[in-house]
C-alpha cells in the first residue's frame, strides 16, 4: 500500500500515479464530497473483484460509476429526460442515479459525478468511467479519514490523502429508470429537493 499526501504542488503528479494503478488493475481510495471512497477501472472484472474481496461485499451487489463529465452520461444511459433535469440541479454533487443502460436498456447502471476535485480529476484523467463505493466493509461504518481507510484496508493498492474528514452520510440514491422514481437510499442530499425539481415544468 503507497500513500501519497496529495498538495496543490503534486497534485497532479498524484493523479497520474492513480491512474496509472487503474490500469494496472488496482483499487484506490480517495476523498470524496461525501464518505471516503473506493475506485477501479469499470471495465476490469479483476479489479472489481478485488473492491468486493476487500469490502467483504456481495459481488453480485453492483456499485456506481463515477463519471468523467455530466455530458458522459448520455455514453452509458438511456431514457434520461428526468436524469437531466436532476443533473443540471444537483451535480456535481452528493446524489447519485439509477438509469436505464444504454448498453443493454433491460439493465440498470448507477452514476454520479462528485462535487469534489480529486475523484472528478481520477474519472477525467482516466477517460472513462470509474467504478466507486464507499470505504468500509460492508455493513460497519464509513472510515472517514485516510488513517481509518489504511487500517480497514490494508491491501488497498494507493491511498490519496488530502487530510481530509469525510461527512457521515453517503450520497442520495435515487432511481429514475421507470416511472416512478423511487429513493433507493437516503444521503447527504434531501430527497424532498429532487421531488421538487422533477415537479416543476421544463
Amino acid at each position: 500500500m503507497k500513500v501519497i499526501k496529495v498538495n496543490a504542488d503534486n497534485f497532479t503528479a498524484a493523479i497520474d500515479m492513480a491512474v496509472k494503478v487503474f490500469g494496472q488493475g488496482g483499487v484506490v481510495a480517495h476523498p470524496t464530497d461525501t464518505v471516503w471512497g473506493l475506485a477501479a477501472d469499470a471495465e476490469n472484472k479483476q479489479a472489481i473483484a478485488k473492491i468486493h474481496a476487500l469490502k467483504k461485499s456481495d459481488p453480485a451487489k453492483p456499485m456506481l460509476l463515477s463519471l468523467p463529465s455530466k455530458s458522459y452520461l448520455n455514453r452509458v444511459g438511456t431514457k434520461l429526460c428526468r436524469a437531466h433535469k436532476l443533473i443540471k440541479e444537483f451535480w456535481p454533487g452528493g446524489l447519485g442515479l439509477l438509469v436505464r443502460s444504454k448498453k443493454n436498456p433491460a439493465e440498470k447502471v448507477g452514476v454520479r459525478l462528485p462535487a469534489h476535485k480529486i475523484p472528478n480529476a481520477l474519472a477525467r484523467k482516466f477517460g472513462a468511467p470509474l467504478v466507486t463505493t464507499s470505504a468500509n466493509i460492508s455493513g460497519r461504518k464509513f472510515a472517514r479519514d485516510a488513517q481509518a481507510v489504511a487500517k480497514i484496508f490494508p491491501k488497498v493498492d494507493l491511498i490519496l490523502d488530502d487530510g481530509s474528514i469525510s461527512k457521515n452520510a453517503a450520497s442520495t440514491l435515487v432511481d429514475v429508470s421507470d416511472k416512478e422514481v423511487q429513493l433507493i437510499r437516503a444521503g447527504e442530499l434531501d430527497f424532498k429537493k429532487v421531488e421538487q425539481v422533477l415537479a416543476r415544468r421544463s
